[in-house]
């Protein structure tokens, strides 16, 4: 419900905003191969939608699986949404990923095949679509700033806008060469030194007390 909020006190805020984040998009074009995955998401939000009053902060992903070249993956995701959701209360929700075998052609011979196993995220998007529907719908916000570039969630934008709800686009990849992009109302655009103003604090405490730093793997 993204009038049930937070800052609701900031005297210069205008409009209520929530913001809903396509994880696995946004981490692979915007963080994928930086020192900068220890994202505060809210803190981003408040950059990107200066002006309006942030209400909810939606983060949609899915949980991952340790492989056996890179075995501390899950346990990585695990410590940034806990960190996540303890610093700045972001709603975190799941979808999942489909594990199947396929048969792929080579490269230097399309003719000979092998066996592959592929790991697909499913169902985010839908979810995410379907929050921006709901939301809008609804009247639970004035402004959605959407983080991803997935023409799939076209619709859903389409809808919203219908419903009166100024939908505002970040398009996480910065490619020139990019070709699936969304249509709004509003775009802006993502910068590196946005990134490094909305790190979460290193060590992040939950309110127990427990101690989360980020991975080492992420310095």
């Amino acid at each position: 419900m993204c009038r049930q909020g937070y800052d609701t006190n900031d005297p210069k805020a205008s409009t209520a905003g929530c913001r809903l984040v396509d994880g696995f998009n946004f981490y692979y074009g915007a963080v994928k191969g930086t020192s900068l995955k220890w994202i505060d998401h809210r803190a981003l939000a408040k950059i990107l939608l200066r002006g309006h009053r942030i209400d909810k902060v939606k983060y949609f992903t899915s949980r991952v699986q340790g492989r056996h070249d890179n075995p501390g993956l899950s346990q990585r995701q695990d410590d940034y949404i806990r960190a996540l959701t303890a610093h700045s209360e972001v709603e975190v929700h799941f979808g999942q990923f489909k594990r199947r075998k396929k048969r792929l052609p080579l490269v230097k011979d399309l003719s000979e095949f092998v066996q592959v196993v592929q790991f697909e995220e499913k169902s985010s998007d839908v979810a995410l679509g379907a929050h921006l529907v709901r939301d809008a719908c609804h009247r639970l916000m004035d402004v959605a700033l959407v983080l991803s570039n997935d023409s799939d969630l076209q619709t859903p934008v389409d809808f919203a806008e219908d419903e009166g709800v100024k939908v505002i686009t970040v398009n996480p990849h910065q490619q020139s060469d990019q070709p699936r992009r969304l249509r709004s109302s509003d775009k802006r655009t993502l910068k590196v030194r946005h990134l490094r103003r909305s790190q979460l604090p290193d060590p992040v405490f939950t309110k127990s007390g427990r101690r989360i730093p980020r991975p080492k793997e992420w310095a």
